[in-house]
């Protein structure tokens, strides 16, 4: 029996590091176990792709173009070669569907819902934008920061289009799914919706030696830990720096383009006790060598891969309820919603040690539990293989 074709859109993914890249490769890897998949990368000539696929290579690299108004930012255009070269890929490739990372190929994506109904277009979420850049508005409404009040309109506006069009839309936190079906669903809508969790990776434990370190990583130039660093430093750290010096802990901030912001306010407040590491060339190591990790996160979205790759190294996460939102990890984490409630779980942490070890390894036990990358695989491709049928049958 023949396998469907499926082709696969996203930016180029492949030697990039990130939690958004590794539901990339996950996403990318998975269908290929259970598809024909072909590849169209939407980014940089050239993009490179991981040794072991030396023999594969993408069908087209396309170049995104700025996003004509009223569209958000990360929905860009293309120019007519392009577009007229995807309708010839489709027409020649006869796709059972195409799958969507985000919505970097939402343009391309209606052009096959109007002319080819009979392929399927499949849209991972991962996330709902607009409440990520709602919160970053929210956090610091000004003249200054109006992008975000704007994005957020135009994202909201996209998000309805999404809805009301005939998509399987993959979401990677419950909450927020129910919450965009509830929002925007309305008699007549054609969408579905389908619950996708983040994986736990597959990582062997870093061989290095644990290292008096609390650890805030990610990628340090997102709203979300731009915020969540000014409240570590502002809020939470003057509750633990005592503590921090009578254990002889540090913090490491560790993450690739550190705003110029961070070492200034750093050095303003002249403290020993946090240092900015920045770019590392081993996160898994990072997070190894460190006693736990605290993410005091107050913007979000989709769910936080962080906690995942801590799980995998048994370190113990001490975050807030948005940093721990959609995933099922409330017994296996330490969550506090105020800077005292974080610097409480810290402190606790740093005086004993052995408590931090046996967290983690809980997290680790629960996240295999859940989040294993076979278990999610399986229901990424039930999802799929249901919605081409549903396509199939709609387009007779």
């Amino acid at each position: 029996m023949s396998r469907a074709r499926v082709l696969y859109l996203d930016v180029p993914f492949e030697n990039e590091s990130g939690g958004d890249k590794n539901r990339s490769r996950f996403l990318f890897q998975s269908l290929r176990e259970n598809f024909e998949v072909d590849l169209l990368l939407i980014g940089h000539e050239g993009a490179s792709i991981k040794p072991a696929w030396t023999n594969f290579k993408p069908v087209a690299t396309f170049a995104p173009q700025p996003a004509p108004f009223p569209r958000p930012a990360s929905t860009p255009s293309f120019t007519r070669a392009d577009r007229e070269k995807f309708i010839s890929l489709i027409r020649e490739k006869k796709y059972a569907a195409v799958f969507c990372r985000f919505t970097i190929g939402w343009e391309l994506c209606k052009i096959i819902q109007r002319d080819f109904p009979q392929t399927a277009v499949v849209v991972d979420l991962d996330m709902v934008s607009s409440r990520l850049v709602a919160m970053s508005w929210a956090a610091n409404p000004s003249f200054r920061r109006r992008w975000f009040l704007f994005e957020k309109w135009k994202l909201q506006r996209l998000e309805r289009q999404l809805v009301h069009s005939l998509s399987l839309l993959l979401l990677s936190n419950s909450e927020e799914l129910t919450a965009l079906y509830r929002q925007h669903h309305s008699h007549g809508s054609k969408s579905e919706f389908a619950l996708l969790p983040n994986i736990m990776p597959r990582a062997a434990e870093p061989t290095v030696e644990r290292q008096p370190v609390i650890l805030f990583f990610g990628s340090l130039d997102s709203s979300a830990n731009v915020d969540g660093f000014q409240f570590l430093v502002d809020e939470v750290l003057p509750q633990i720096e005592a503590d921090l010096k009578r254990h002889n802990v540090k913090i490491h901030i560790v993450g690739k383009n550190p705003p110029a912001a961070f070492a200034e306010r750093l050095r303003a407040i002249g403290t020993d006790r946090v240092k900015l590491v920045g770019p590392v060339d081993s996160i898994e190591s990072a997070i190894a060598e460190s006693l736990f990790v605290l993410l005091p996160l107050r913007i979000a979205s989709g769910t936080r891969t962080r906690i995942l790759e801590a799980a995998v190294q048994h370190r113990a996460v001490v975050t807030t309820p948005i940093g721990a939102e959609g995933l099922d990890v409330a017994d296996s984490t330490l969550i506090g919603s105020t800077a005292a409630e974080l610097a409480a779980h810290a402190k606790k942490l740093l005086a004993n040690p052995a408590e931090a070890d046996a967290l983690g390894k809980k997290l680790g036990a629960r996240c295999v539990s859940l989040y294993a990358p076979d278990k999610v695989a399986e229901d990424l491709v039930n999802a799929v293989e249901k919605f081409i049928s549903r396509t199939k049958g709609a387009s007779r």
